[in-house]
């Protein structure tokens, strides 16, 4: 949930800006009602924005941003060259591109306890079968090899972090 981490990020103070971005209006606004009930956020020094955007095509200038950060959300893209394209063209030269997402092996299993139907193809979601699939995104997108890590959490959550 965008609100969740960004909300984390503003609080600690560690940065001066804070954007949390998401393409559906409904995240945005529920994200804006939690952020106005946390009152800690107001003493931050931290300037929070909310941007509805397509993370196929940010409105950031080219090496300008120093850490992006896409929480259960990249199974989501439509196009993931075009997000991940445009996540690396957006970082700075060292620059942290953070994310969760999961294993198709997830899906299987949240739909086989909704009922009993396993068929991963029927869903709106990007499936990822292994690591090895997400690394070749990665690659793709321009980050290189000895730049990319990845932990499995449990049998289908994973956990990237990539540096340009």
């Amino acid at each position: 949930m965008i609100g969740l981490f960004t909300r984390r990020l503003a609080k600690c103070g560690a940065y001066s800006r804070v954007l949390g971005c998401d393409y559906s209006e409904s995240m945005l606004t529920e994200a804006r009602r939690r952020i106005q009930q946390d009152t800690d956020i107001s003493e931050s020094p931290t300037r929070l924005d909310l941007i509805r955007l397509d993370v196929g095509n940010l409105p950031f200038q080219t090496e300008s941003i120093t850490a992006l950060h896409a929480g259960a959300a990249m199974h989501c893209w439509p196009d993931l060259d075009a997000g991940l394209s445009e996540i690396y063209r957006s970082l700075q030269p060292g620059g942290r591109y953070f994310a969760s997402t999961f294993l198709s092996q997830y899906f299987r299993t949240l739909r086989a306890t909704e009922n009993g139907d396993v068929d991963v193809n029927q869903q709106a979601f990007q499936y990822f079968e292994s690591t090895d699939q997400l690394h070749q995104l990665l690659r793709k997108a321009g980050f290189q090899e000895e730049n990319i890590q990845m932990e499995v959490l449990g049998a289908a959550c994973v956990i990237i972090q990539c540096i340009k």
